[in-house]
């Protein structure tokens, strides 16, 4: 096997930025963590961004009158959104049109009990958060691949620290968040537009089940004010693209994610330890 991603990483002088967002329950970069990305790559001299939201007017906070910054629409549980925001970003940049740095930040969570889902709400879940981001990863791919004198380039895929572990209520948001960037929690509106709630189920509507449990303990959290700002991990994305070092396949964000994340390592390892012999099934460790 190949090995992956041993090498440093360069982020070129005039790097173009691309950002996406999906449909009605997605930000993109029209705030949270996808508005402060587009503001930050657009106050960086030579770097150009390619931002999109479902409703461009909702980009508005950026220049007007900047050739480096092209503001689109973008649905990416459609085929046809995907191919013409590709096509009007090629047509607007002409023949230097390159990427270098996509940020998939297109997703939501579909919170409650998995028994009481929907077929519509599953299915809608797996259509925007996976397959949508497979649609802009693929068609990134080939840009990059495709670039005359520049080939490859670094995708960020957002995930969330639920790619690591797992809570009460969030099986298909769990399904589809096995990604690179894995923050906790961030001062967005995620709670109340980036997440669709499956009506509870009967059987699991009491206050001492875990997924209400956890309801409460996030509520608990927004009152608080808890969460990191999303301009920091703007900031800490661009400096992992630009610090010419090896990218991370994995990147944790936030005390809270870190330490979790770490402690699922040791548990998983201290789990293969107490199966080893039974694992070996007669060979050798």
């Amino acid at each position: 096997m190949n090995p992956v991603n041993t090498e440093p990483y360069k982020l070129p002088g005039d790097a173009t930025w691309l950002g996406n967002a999906a449909l009605k329950h997605i930000t993109g970069c029209s705030s949270g963590i996808g508005r402060a990305i587009a503001s930050l790559i657009a106050s960086k001299p030579n770097q150009r961004i390619i931002a999109t939201a479902r409703n461009p007017a909702d980009l508005s906070y950026l220049p007007e009158d900047n050739a480096n910054i092209l503001k689109l629409a973008l649905d990416v549980t459609s085929v046809n959104s995907v191919n013409a925001a590709f096509a009007a970003a090629a047509k607007h940049f002409g023949e230097s049109f390159h990427l270098d740095v996509v940020v998939n930040n297109a997703g939501y969570s579909l919170s409650g009990d998995t028994e009481g889902a929907t077929e519509e709400e599953m299915h809608q879940e797996m259509e925007t958060s996976f397959f949508g981001t497979v649609r802009v990863t693929t068609r990134s791919i080939e840009v990059m691949r495709q670039a005359k004198d520049r080939h490859g380039g670094l995708i960020f895929q957002i995930s969330s620290l639920a790619g690591l572990c797992a809570f009460p209520g969030h099986a298909f948001y769990h399904a589809i968040n096995f990604c690179i960037v894995e923050p906790s929690g961030v001062k967005t509106s995620f709670e109340g537009h980036s997440k669709a709630i499956i009506k509870p189920h009967p059987a699991y509507a009491g206050a001492d089940m875990p997924a209400r449990k956890l309801e409460g303990y996030v509520r608990q959290g927004l009152k608080l004010g808890m969460g990191m700002e999303p301009s920091a991990i703007a900031e800490t994305l661009f400096k992992i693209a630009s610090r010419e070092e090896r990218i991370p396949l994995r990147l944790p964000l936030g005390a809270v994610s870190w330490k979790m994340s770490k402690s699922k390592f040791q548990t998983l390892l201290e789990e293969f330890d107490a199966v080893k012999d039974v694992s070996a099934m007669g060979e050798p460790l």
